[in-house]
């Protein structure tokens, strides 16, 4: 990969952080929601299962 391929990416990838660190700061609850998810990921909780978990 060239130079500007791996800024490009670089890039996207600032904005895909920023826009779910916005989604995050922006619900209620927010931050306890994604520590709920991390320890049910963690855990072995199946994905499908985690939005039943963590409401």
């Amino acid at each position: 990969m060239n130079k500007e391929t791996i800024k490009g990416l670089l890039i996207l990838a600032g904005i895909v952080v920023a826009v779910a660190l916005f989604a995050v700061i922006a619900t209620d609850n927010g931050w306890q929601k994604v520590g709920c998810v991390f320890r049910a990921i963690l855990h072995g909780v199946a994905l499908s299962n985690i939005r039943s978990i963590c409401l």
